[in-house]
Parts: C-alpha cells; sequence; structure tokens
C-alpha cells in the first residue's frame, strides 16, 4: 500500500491575551481537524499551503490575500514530519506539520474556530489526537520563533505601537519584558522604522528588509 502525505497546518493568531490556533470541522466524524491538503505527486507543499490558505480565507479579497502570499509577511515554519501510522493506530500516512502566522487583519476572516491551547487540550476538546500532538509540538517552539524570527511581526498589524508590540512578544515569550530595556534593544537592533505624528512617534512599521538581524540578535536576550 502506497504511503499517502499529507501537508497539515497550524494558522497561528493573536487574539487580545492569548495565542489562537485555527481548527476546521473535521468531515469524516464529529470532531475536530486542523487545516490540510493531501500532497499529490504534482502538489508541492507551496502550493498545498496557498491552496489551504485560500479556502481557510476565501472572504478575503483576492488581490489582498495574493499581496500577503507574496510578501515577506507571509512566512511559515516546519513543526516536524509525522509518521501517523505510528499515531493513535491512524492508517499508514505520513503528515508534514508547518506552522503560519495569519496576520490581524486577516484572522477575523478566517474559516473556522479560533481556540486557545487551554480550550484545544481541554477534556471537552473535539480536536483530534495526532493533531493535538501537532499543536502540542507547535507551541513548543513558539518562544524560539519569537527570540529568533519575525514572527511576532507577522501576527501585528503592518502599522503597530511599541507597546503592542512589547506585550505580544511578552504573551508570546511566556516572560515579563522590562518597558525600558525593551526599547533599548530595538533601538540598537535598528529595526523599527517611524511613522511621525505631529511631534511624536506613536506608530512604527518592521523594517523587513533587516529581519535578517534578529537571527544572530534575537528580539529578547
Amino acid at each position: 500500500m502506497s504511503v499517502r502525505t499529507e501537508l497539515f497546518l497550524v494558522p497561528l493568531s493573536a487574539h487580545g491575551d492569548n495565542l489562537r490556533i485555527l481548527v476546521r470541522k473535521d468531515a469524516n466524524n464529529q470532531g475536530q481537524i486542523l487545516p490540510h491538503a493531501l500532497l499529490k505527486a504534482d502538489f508541492f507543499q507551496r502550493q498545498a499551503q496557498e491552496q489551504i490558505l485560500g479556502d481557510i480565507l476565501q472572504s478575503v479579497p483576492a488581490t489582498e490575500l495574493q499581496a500577503w502570499l507574496e510578501s515577506p509577511r507571509h512566512c511559515d515554519r516546519i513543526v516536524d514530519v509525522f509518521d501517523r501510522s505510528m499515531l493513535f493506530e491512524r492508517s499508514q500516512s505520513v503528515a508534514i506539520v508547518r506552522a503560519v502566522a495569519i496576520p490581524e487583519e486577516l484572522a477575523s476572516e478566517a474559516k473556522g474556530s479560533w481556540l486557545s491551547a487551554q480550550e484545544i487540550f481541554s477534556n471537552d476538546s473535539l480536536l483530534s489526537n495526532d493533531c493535538k500532538l501537532f499543536v502540542r509540538e507547535c507551541m513548543n517552539l513558539v518562544p524560539h520563533w519569537v527570540r529568533s524570527s519575525n514572527f511576532s511581526f507577522e501576527l501585528l498589524p503592518p502599522v503597530f505601537a511599541i507597546q503592542d508590540l512589547r506585550l505580544l512578544v511578552s504573551m508570546l515569550s511566556n516572560q515579563e519584558i522590562d518597558a525600558g530595556n525593551f526599547h533599548r534593544r530595538l533601538k540598537r537592533l535598528d529595526i523599527l522604522r517611524p511613522l511621525v505624528s505631529g511631534q511624536r512617534i506613536h506608530r512604527w512599521e518592521f523594517a523587513w528588509d533587516r529581519s535578517e538581524v534578529l537571527r544572530t540578535e534575537g528580539l529578547i536576550p
């Protein structure tokens, strides 16, 4: 029997003081599952990923969706590759799991249910057991992504306040971020561009062309 290869996405979005995960209704039962697609011989991961995102964000105007897909803000990250035949006695298949940050302005348009980790891992959760494992592995990687990549900026709107960035980084990393130290670090990294309002700078945008500095310097120590 040939082995099926499926791509599973873990769509992530910041909602208030929580990081949430998008799940869909499982067509095969009364449960829930992560957005996914079967990888065919002529169907590359990138194509499958864009098909999944196009499905869950089908209410977003095509031009807006395409602009995001082609921008540096759209970045996916490998979580792991799982042999599903060894997980909970599932049928023989391989699951490639990747995480995608859905920006704030698109998240509200997504088809599915945005659930917190607490809801996903509760006793009342309807998410399949293998997908719970995929989410758990993804959540374990989030603090690393926050420190050494532009992950936080992918979740924010294009223009933001530094306080919003600090609160998001604090929530994602699960640690207190001192405002003064954080501001000094951002100034040293030189990764923000100011948008001036009157005599004071109230809003900033991320310098995507400087994002590589985060790989070596880190957004937080």
